[in-house]
């Protein structure tokens, strides 16, 4: 009397339906795991070009530059071009940096500051900066008035620091230019506002209460340019960092530098062939996960299956067993035909971006690709760079108006940008509240349950066949 081999027969058809359960399951958890990898090149693909902040954005006039702008000193000066920027042949005289209003005060650190500056009679003592009163106690050193000013007006674009260099407490504002001011307050202690007047070259008049009152700004940058034939222009400048005439001018130093423009299209037609490279490898995998026929004859692994096998058959096996899962998806196929008919689907946009060395790609095989030919772009930058930024970058509230490459900024964005787009609501998108609240993650949770049932239906069912079959087992045994 078998009764394990009776038991075992009489359960193959539950432990297939547990298998069954698992494998469907299965595929569901890697078409999300697939999901999620798109959703992650595609935001990759956005934050590296389609972001205008970053350096290889291709939305940014600076991406279309057809001029390269050297320094003969780049510690004084240094300057970058974007589409539509002429050529320069400039001589800057910086005089004067441009710089926050700031005052110091010499101070020993480790000794208190009432005991450097004894306060009036009155006792106490305390500094406010503009309308923020910073008390200075007994105990108070340079440490804990700087932690006091930071803490107090973080909100006043003021900071402090010590310089154990120098010896000196710096109070300043963060932003710089004449527009830059503090207005500053010594209570009940006139020997440190004499310091302060000493150590910065400011008078301080008497308010109504017989505090000390002064104002100290900030400075502009001055410097004077001359062009190629002599003329002289003075600029004057809130910031250091500043933008005239398309072209970005950043002052590190007073001094003297001459800057020179001259063509040079290469850097911006490397990082627009690293944006193709890098966009039609996206657009490769996506058209390839809706085309691609699933094979026959391999369906996810059991765990029995597993146990026969070493990990390298096991991944080969899985790796084919992907394959296809994802043929013909609505939301993936949606995301390639929309960049497709955005970039080639009207023939005047076809001709536009033709004349940049834009092209639909000729292998059917490839839709939603761009072939890209470089000498094209390149002389287009040299004959027009502003009109090759409007065609394919140019910013507009009418969809129609948009240049190419903010098109497919809203598609990307519309697919893959946040938690609410088309394919993070399929998969969700990990340590978001998408991560579980999205299609796939519920129907493996739905699965889930499903599979608990039918193993615990399995085993309760298991169990009465062993009841049943031992106590046969026992009336046989008596005979």
């Amino acid at each position: 009397f078998d009764m394990e081999g009776i038991i075992e027969a009489s359960m193959i058809r539950d432990k297939e339906k547990v298998d069954k359960a698992k494998q469907e399951q299965q595929i569901v958890k890697w078409k999300q795991e697939i999901y999620r990898n798109v959703i992650q090149e595609s935001k990759d693909l956005y934050d590296k070009y389609l972001s205008v902040n970053s350096p290889n954005s291709i939305v940014s006039e600076k991406a279309y530059s057809s001029t390269r702008i050297t320094s003969s000193d780049e510690s004084i000066i240094v300057a970058k071009g974007s589409a539509g920027a002429e050529k320069i042949n400039y001589q800057f005289a910086v005089s004067q940096m441009a710089e926050p209003a700031k005052f110091t005060i010499k101070l020993n650190s480790s000794e208190p500051i009432v005991q450097q500056f004894p306060p009036n009679a009155s006792g106490a003592s305390s500094l406010t900066i503009g309308d923020v009163n910073i008390p200075i106690s007994e105990q108070d050193t340079t440490s804990t008035i700087v932690s006091k000013i930071n803490s107090l007006c973080a909100d006043n674009d003021i900071k402090a620091s010590y310089s154990e260099m120098t010896g000196e407490l710096i109070i300043s504002r963060k932003q710089t230019g004449s527009s830059s001011d503090i207005n500053l307050r010594v209570i009940g202690n006139d020997n440190l506002a004499q310091q302060i007047a000493n150590d910065n070259g400011i008078t301080f008049i008497n308010d109504a209460g017989g505090n000390k009152v002064a104002n100290v700004y900030g400075k502009n940058l001055e410097a004077d340019v001359t062009d190629e034939h002599g003329r002289v222009t003075h600029i004057s400048k809130e910031q250091n960092s500043f933008n005239i005439d398309n072209i970005d001018y950043n002052v590190n130093s007073k001094g003297t530098a001459k800057l020179t423009s001259v063509t040079d299209t290469e850097e911006a037609v490397k990082n627009m062939q690293a944006f193709v490279d890098d966009y039609n490898k996206l657009m490769d995998k996506v058209y390839g996960l809706v085309t691609t026929k699933k094979p026959k004859d391999y369906p996810p692994l059991t765990d029995a299956q597993k146990e026969d096998m070493t990990t390298e058959e096991i991944e080969k096996w899985e790796k084919k067993a992907k394959e296809g899962i994802l043929r013909n998806d609505d939301e993936l196929r949606g995301f390639v035909e929309d960049i497709q008919s955005a970039f080639f689907g009207d023939g005047k946009n076809i001709i536009a971006l033709r004349k940049l060395g834009i092209n639909e790609s000729e292998n059917y095989n490839k839709k939603g690709q761009i072939s890209f030919n470089a000498d094209t772009f390149s002389k287009a930058l040299i004959d027009d760079s502003d009109k090759v930024y409007k065609t394919l970058a140019g910013y507009s509230s009418n969809y129609d108006d948009k240049g190419m490459f903010e098109k497919l900024k809203d598609i990307v964005y519309e697919y893959s940008g946040s938690s609410t787009s088309k394919l993070p609501k399929k998969a969700g998108i990990e340590k978001t509240a998408s991560a579980s609240e999205n299609v796939y993650s519920k129907q493996i949770a739905e699965q889930e349950r499903n599979i608990s049932r039918l193993v615990e239906k399995m085993n309760d069912k298991e169990k009465r066949l062993y009841a049943k079959y031992s106590a046969l087992e026992s009336l046989l045994n008596q005979y």
